[in-house]
């Protein structure tokens, strides 16, 4: 391998580890397609980054879909409110 081709490879290794840790990032939209549906139960909230979801299941020490940290918590109608309306949803 010559210079050239060790500068190239160098290049495309290090803009290859940085596409997947950006490709790897959050997946989940912020709102939840049940988020606006009242029926659809409780509403949670990730305290880490904000994404908002309703279930009838209990999601206290489960991960968030967006950011996979365990900080789910079960808020109010007012407060999902106010977070939808925030958000422009």
């Amino acid at each position: 391998m010559n210079r050239r081709g060790f500068i190239k490879n160098l290049l495309s290794g290090i803009l290859g580890l940085g596409a997947m840790a950006w490709v790897n990032g959050c997946m989940a939209p912020l709102i939840s397609a049940t988020a606006r549906d009242k029926r659809a139960g409780d509403p949670w909230q990730c305290m880490n980054c904000g994404h908002l979801t309703r279930t009838t299941e209990d999601l206290a020490g489960t991960r968030c879909p967006r950011c996979t940290l365990r900080m789910l918590k079960k808020i109010t109608e007012a407060q999902m409110a106010e977070a939808l309306k925030k958000l422009g949803a």
